[in-house]
């Protein structure tokens, strides 16, 4: 009996322990529940926070790229043209020839910085496309009178071919005798150069500096000095010119160029090779007032005497001083002066009289001519212009030729 009231008293006990510690436990596990659902709300205020900075992150991100793209501009320009040429000279037959596309690319940041550069996509007469670049390059704002460049530039020597040269600015369906590949034009460098222009009390004078690469002989040295960019030197020094205009009046503006290089000969199956001092210079003018267009430009080139392989094959011989001169004048008149004719109006009369000669190495002087043109150009619209011409060549040391040409060309 004692015995099973003691068992029964140790019974009550445990349950009234159990029942006095349920709530304890009970508080414990609020407690802890509490906790969770506190630590759960900071982590949705914290995913809020991150989301809050995020969004803040790429709105600023979209505004600093919406602000460069805002401060880059870039503009697609550049010309095309076809032509036809017939001539009297034997063996020539007449053709339709340059089918060309010439894009230029201007692409700037702000006015800092800006690139430029033009293709020369042409149909070869082998059925092929020949692609070219004229001029690629990189231009740094410095001042408002002073802009640096780098890459591939157009030559700053006299004024045809870095004004002149596309086919709807040129007033004729042809260059100038001499004023091409294989002439006396320095036609474009590789390096760097200065250039910008400023007053001068009532006047502008502008001005270009260049070290480049500089010009070679060329290969085959019967064809006398390469006058274009090269991505590398063989030379002993590099090339140095450049050119200072000055415009007394809107509508005059008078310039002179020069340029001083050293060629090294070309290495053939033996023999000395040497080198010779290169040099030239340029002058030119042009009057464009009311209707008149009236330009000339005059360049003497001198190469010193050095010994060179005519080709690989051949061992060097001296390549006598030799000099070369090309200049030409031309006029032209838009008949809107005269007339208000809807079709007179836009006709333009062109004259250019241009002459190429070479003293030195007989052999520089295969192309050696004095040239007449006269033209006809009927303009389209301002940048697209219809051309015809009939150039007379006398050439000094092969037949004489007379060639007709047509041509249209748009500038865009």
């Amino acid at each position: 009996m004692k015995r099973n009231s003691i068992a029964v008293l140790a019974a009550i006990a445990a349950v009234t322990g159990a029942m006095a510690a349920a709530p304890a436990r009970a508080q414990s596990d609020g407690t802890l529940q509490e906790r969770v659902r506190a630590m759960e709300q900071q982590l949705q205020e914290l995913k809020k926070r991150l989301e809050t900075t995020q969004r803040v992150a790429e709105r600023a991100r979209t505004e600093a790229g919406s602000e460069a793209r805002r401060n880059i501009k870039w503009h697609l320009g550049g010309f095309a043209v076809a032509d036809y040429r017939a001539t009297d000279k034997e063996g020539d037959s007449d053709q339709f020839g340059a089918a060309k596309f010439n894009p230029i690319f201007l692409i700037g940041y702000k006015d800092l910085v800006f690139f430029e550069g033009e293709l020369e996509i042409e149909a070869g007469s082998d059925g092929g496309t020949e692609t070219v670049l004229e001029f690629g390059n990189l231009n740094v704002n410095a001042t408002d009178w002073l802009t640096v460049t780098a890459g591939k530039f157009l030559s700053p020597l006299g004024d045809f071919q870095q004004h002149l040269h596309p086919a709807w600015i040129n007033k004729l369906p042809d260059r100038p005798a001499g004023f091409a590949g294989g002439g006396a034009e320095h036609l474009s460098e590789i390096g760097v150069m200065v250039r910008g222009a400023f007053p001068v009390g009532s006047m502008t004078m502008d001005y270009a500096a260049f070290v480049g690469n500089g010009p070679r002989l060329a290969s085959d040295a019967n064809d006398g000095v390469t006058l274009k960019a090269f991505g590398g030197d063989l030379n002993e020094d590099k090339a140095y010119g450049g050119r200072v205009g000055l415009r007394p009046l809107p509508y005059l503006n008078v310039g002179l160029s020069g340029m001083l290089a050293t060629l090294k000969g070309n290495q053939g199956a033996g023999g000395l090779v040497t080198s010779g001092d290169y040099d030239m210079v340029v002058g030119d003018a042009a009057f464009t007032r009311g209707n008149w267009n009236i330009r000339g430009e005059y360049i003497r080139a001198h190469l010193d005497s050095l010994n060179s392989a005519v080709d690989s094959d051949s061992t060097t011989t001296l390549i006598p001083s030799s000099t070369w001169r090309a200049w030409y004048l031309q006029a032209a008149y838009r008949l809107a002066g005269i007339s208000s004719n809807p079709i007179l109006k836009n006709v333009e009369p062109v004259i250019r009289y241009s002459q190429f000669h070479v003293t030195g190495l007989s052999n520089f002087k295969t192309n050696e001519e004095d040239r007449w043109a006269f033209g006809l150009n009927y303009w389209i619209a301002p940048s697209a212009v219809a051309k015809v011409a009939y150039e007379s060549k006398d050439f000094h040391n092969k037949s004489d030729e007379d060639v007709f040409r047509a041509q249209i060309a748009f500038g865009f």
